[in-house]
């Protein structure tokens, strides 16, 4: 466990607020313009940052369907990331949420404050059962962590707004992705000493 159970729940809980401001702050005349990541619409890049929220609620009442248990949220992306369409399965399912997401910040405002409540009354160690394989929420959690907090980002930079996160939300999505880079190329990177690789991306 890379973070401490509170500190991953009180990054969850600071992102979505942060999200939710997000969606708030988004002119109608950016909804359907490219969305800063690829060819995804803003539409779209909401619709797919809402499911941060949605797979908790599913994967928690999911029966196991991969005889896998995940140590970690490092493990669960090592795992995700081994499947060479997930990318692709991603962006098809985000354009089809996109569709059906008519109001955007109040459906988001409904599917966060009923996410929350679910994670409030749910035990760290409760099993959530992925595609991946099976994991504790809190480490699921910090995985959402970093899916809520990277896409946020991307939806403040494709529609003008200010590019910012909660301290807490920043310090989980940085434990997360640095336990999947190199630790020597980080370490290089970090002190000036080499520059990090050309594409450098630890969800590639």
């Amino acid at each position: 466990m890379l973070q401490h159970p509170a500190a991953v729940r009180a990054a969850f809980a600071e992102g979505a607020a942060t999200f939710l401001d997000t969606l708030r702050g988004v002119g109608p005349e950016y909804w359907d313009r490219p969305g800063a990541l690829g060819d995804w619409t803003t539409r779209e890049l909401a619709a797919h940052t809402l499911r941060a929220f949605i797979t908790i609620d599913g994967y928690l009442a999911a029966q196991p369907t991969v005889d896998r248990v995940l140590a970690d949220a490092a493990e669960y992306y090592q795992t995700a990331l081994a499947d060479a369409g997930v990318h692709q399965g991603v962006a098809s399912r985000a354009r089809q949420a996109a569709r059906q997401l008519i109001d955007p910040v109040g459906e988001a405002e409904v599917t966060v404050a009923h996410t929350l409540a679910l994670v409030a009354a749910t035990a760290d160690d409760e099993a959530v059962n992925t595609f991946a394989g099976q994991i504790t929420l809190v480490e699921y959690l910090a995985t959402r962590v970093v899916e809520l907090g990277v896409h946020t980002l991307d939806l403040q930079r494709a529609t003008g707004q200010h590019v910012q996160l909660h301290p807490d939300t920043s310090a989980v999505i940085v434990a997360v992705l640095t336990s999947l880079a190199s630790p020597v190329t980080l370490v290089l990177a970090l002190t000036g000493r080499a520059a990090l690789p050309a594409d450098f991306n630890v969800l590639g």
